[in-house]
This record gives C-alpha cells, sequence and structure tokens, in this order.
C-alpha cells in the first residue's frame, strides 16, 4: 500500500499529485468560492461553526455562503453536524474528503521532493498522528455501524458534535461523535488507533472524566453520558477501563 502511495501521490508523474485544482474545476463552474471554504475547514481547524466561518470568508453574502455548503455536502466534502442543544444557525462543519485533506496534509506544501516519501514516512510521529486522525474519520462514516454495535438500531437517536471553547474556568473540549438517544443515555465516542491493544493510563483515563463531566455542566444535560471507546484493535482491561460503558473495534465498522 505505502509504495503504491508512493506512485500515485509523490511520483513526479503521479496520477493524484495535481488532481486538486482539477477536481474542484470538474465539479462547479467557479471553483474558487468553493476553494476558499475548503482551505478554511482543512488548514484552520477542521471543524468549524458557521459563525466562525462567516467571520473567516468575507467574500459574498451570507446566502451566498449558504448554498456553497450545502453544494460541498452535497458531494461528500463536508459534513455538516448540528451542536447538541444548540439551533442549526451554529451547526459545525466538518472537513471530511480524504484526498483534500491529505493533499493539505502532505502534498501542497511538501518540500521534500522524494518519490519514496510515504515507504519513509513509516514510523514518524507525522505518519502516526495522520493515522490517528484518518481512524477517527473512518469511525464518523461508520456511526450507523457504532450504534448497531452498541445494539441501538432500534432506539431513535441523533449525531452531534459538540465543542466549547477554552476559558479561565475549564480547558475546553470537543468531541466527535455524540449519539444522543432517545432512551435517555447519550453515548460519547471516543476513537482511538493504536497497533495494538489500547491501555488507558491514569491521564487519559481523567481527561475522559473530566470531559464528560464538562459536557453534562455545558449541556446541562439529565440524560446518562456513557462513554464510548472505539478503537483500532482492542481494549486492554485495567482498572481504568472500568470506567468504559462500551467497546467497539475496527472489525465492527466493516462487518456486512
Amino acid at each position: 500500500m505505502a509504495q503504491n502511495i508512493d506512485r500515485l501521490f509523490f511520483a513526479r508523474d503521479g496520477e493524484l499529485r495535481n488532481e486538486f485544482s482539477q477536481l474542484y474545476a470538474s465539479l462547479f463552474n467557479h471553483p474558487e468560492p468553493y476553494i476558499g471554504i475548503i482551505n478554511l475547514l482543512g488548514k484552520k481547524k477542521i471543524v468549524m461553526t458557521r459563525n466562525e466561518l462567516v467571520d473567516l470568508w468575507k467574500k459574498g453574502s451570507n446566502g451566498k455562503l449558504t448554498s456553497i455548503l450545502k453544494d460541498l455536502e452535497s458531494c461528500g466534502f463536508i459534513c455538516k453536524y448540528h451542536s447538541i442543544g444548540m439551533k442549526s444557525k451554529n451547526a459545525i462543519f466538518q472537513l471530511i474528503d480524504n484526498y483534500t485533506l491529505f493533499y493539505f496534509k502532505f502534498i501542497e506544501d511538501n518540500l521534500i521532493n522524494d518519490e519514496h516519501f510515504w515507504t519513509k514516512s513509516h514510523d514518524t510521529p507525522l505518519f502516526s498522528t495522520w493515522t490517528g486522525l484518518a481512524f477517527e474519520r473512518v469511525c464518523l462514516l461508520h456511526a450507523r455501524q457504532i450504534k448497531e454495535k452498541l445494539g441501538i438500531s432500534s432506539v431513535i437517536s441523533s449525531e452531534y458534535a459538540w465543542r466549547v471553547e477554552k476559558t479561565n474556568k475549564h480547558p475546553g473540549a470537543q468531541i466527535d461523535l455524540l449519539i444522543d438517544r432517545n432512551d435517555d443515555v447519550i453515548n460519547l465516542c471516543e476513537m482511538k488507533y493504536s497497533k495494538t491493544a489500547f491501555s488507558i493510563d491514569d491521564d487519559y483515563n481523567e481527561t475522559l472524566q473530566q470531559q464528560r463531566a464538562l459536557f453534562k455542566a455545558e449541556t446541562k444535560t439529565t440524560k446518562a453520558v456513557h462513554i464510548t471507546l472505539v478503537t483500532s484493535v482492542g481494549l486492554i482491561h485495567n482498572a481504568n477501563s472500568f470506567e468504559i460503558q462500551n467497546e467497539v473495534t475496527v472489525d465492527d465498522l466493516f462487518k456486512p
């Protein structure tokens, strides 16, 4: 796989090396404003509220921005999440197109002219960070399978994202997937990629508990909040793992 990625993206004549501009031009008559929004989502925070996009875009009316966001969502480049407990105008937008994200991260500003860049990047911090983010996107695209594993397919539920900015009172938090269920339970989903079974140490357990407490305090929900851990291999059971109500592995995401 690594050699194929090198051939497609990093070889001088790689078929996907210069695909970015052609991709958006083939879909939109005037691709520049669409690429502008994609750049904001891909290079600033990846996850942004509509109000943040309005403040940064400044290239047209709010109506034009709404139209662009709808087009990008229809084409599968971005995903729109309503923030739990908030109105639609405060929706959160996330860039989910894997090619575009890969292009921004590794191709656009890659000054290393090495046709074997990807093969040589394995086992580096850069590669580890990327695989973690890529795994999170895979999980988000398989929310239905996560719900099947949890045994709640027959329960009416909604998927949300949630983010609160850092203040003097708390460190802030971002949760990419919440499953809000009609049976008075909310699944707070955490996605963790690792090459071996994942172990929850004391520091990470404290982070999870603080995140859950902050979510409950900020949203004032009266529902039970269950921490659900989605891992690539599985979970090592230790004293901290008992704080996890549900476990999901990558195999559960690809069951027919």
